[in-house]
């Protein structure tokens, strides 16, 4: 009995191991300029179960939400892939930067951010008419890259970054002696980042109504900021920084899961955590744009008159069950990149008809694309357990 039951272990172990392959490769990104849409979860709004798990399941479809309120701009730049837009904050004195991004085969990896001059009159705070705080136009690089996801990315592998990087500044408060004094506000970060599951996840398309559910990798990271602040070479006196609510050595600690699909640098899910447990989430962004032409397939999980059995795959063979349309029908298995798999006719109109799998293909999720007389009808995910 013993030896029975632990081949039965041996024998669940692999095939939970055989199903955990999503993997994240550059070769699966294409262009990602544009818009993303975003939506953020409204405040007191209830979470589903977001637990570590392999093989999960996440509906964000449950948390009550706002319309599309956030674009997130995605730009040529240069020697870069691309640049996200952003909005960020010192003092209370907000300022825009675009993140110089490229997606490499060792990651996606930020460089730092294009920022765009802003200045502000203090002059309501100070009483000085020509009181101001400046922001200047500058391209702030980190000292080395932050590694947004390290590629390939799966199950159990993690990465971290490290890095530091200064936003200069100029102020002017003349009853203080400051005229277009020159300023650094040096921040230190430290990231770290590790896939703690992998599944299905789905979240409210634009409309409300709930998407279909798209594989993902979880993503647990946590991000700690420590500020330090200089004007005239000097660290800020305890006036400065009463006057911007600011304290030296601050520490800001931020906890994160993101929920990353293939092909997709923006997560269909970012959810922010009171806690280190990550327990007590408080916040979510979800992405509402291509929730159903996921990895480049056009309405994934669309139309349900095609079926396909058994899913999981386990012995080489598959059987799809096809409408009623004449016309001469065709499949293609696509893998998580985008790639063809493998392609060929199919033999029934309004019936049954077996599919021999290419018996080179690794364990993993793909897409089967069935056409009638070359048209798309329905795009299926298929699971292939080895």
């Amino acid at each position: 009995m013993k030896n029975i039951l632990r081949s039965l272990f041996v024998l669940l172990c692999a095939s939970t191991a055989l199903q955990a392959q999503i993997i994240l490769n550059s070769s699966g990104y294409t262009s990602v300029l544009g818009a993303d849409s975003l939506k953020v979860t409204d405040s007191g709004s209830a979470f589903p179960s977001l637990a570590a798990m392999a093989n999960g399941m996440w509906d964000m479809s449950v948390v009550t939400d706002s319309v599309p309120v956030h674009f997130l701009y995605k730009v040529a730049d240069g020697a870069y892939s691309y640049a996200d837009s952003a909005v960020y904050n010192f003092g209370g004195f907000g300022y825009q930067g675009n993140v110089n991004t490229s997606i490499t085969s060792s990651g996606i990896l930020e460089y730092g951010i294009n920022i765009q001059l802003v200045a502000y009159s203090i002059a309501t705070i100070t009483s000085g008419p020509n009181d101001s705080f400046i922001i200047l136009g500058q391209n702030m690089l980190y000292t080395t890259p932050r590694k947004k996801i390290a590629l390939p990315a799966t199950y159990h592998t993690s990465w971290s970054s490290a890095y530091s990087s200064d936003l200069n500044f100029q102020l002017s408060f003349l009853s203080a002696t400051y005229n277009h004094a020159p300023g650094i506000v040096r921040q230190y970060t430290t990231e770290k980042d590790s896939v703690i599951g992998w599944g299905r996840m789905r979240v409210k398309e634009e409309d409300g109504t709930p998407s279909p559910y798209q594989y993902v990798l979880q993503v647990q990271t946590m991000i700690i900021h420590t500020d330090s602040f200089f004007l005239n070479g000097s660290v800020f006196s305890n006036a400065l920084l009463t006057f911007f609510h600011l304290a030296e050595g601050q520490k800001d600690t931020t906890y994160e899961q993101n929920y990353y699909r293939p092909a997709e640098v923006t997560a269909l899910a970012q959810i922010d955590f009171n806690d280190s447990a990550y327990t007590q989430p408080y916040t979510a962004t979800t992405h509402v744009q291509r929730l159903r032409d996921a990895t480049g397939v056009a309405r994934v999980f669309s139309n349900n008159t095609v079926k396909v059995y058994p899913n999981p795959a386990t012995n080489g063979s598959i059987t799809l069950q096809l409408p009623s349309i004449p016309g001469i029908w065709s499949y293609e298995l696509i893998d998580m990149n985008g790639g063809s798999a493998g392609s060929g006719s199919l033999s029934a109109n309004g019936g049954l008809s077996n599919v021999v799998l290419p018996s080179s293909l690794s364990a993993g999720i793909y897409y089967i694309k069935v056409s009638n007389n070359g048209a798309q009808v329905s795009v299926l995910p298929l699971e292939i357990a080895r």
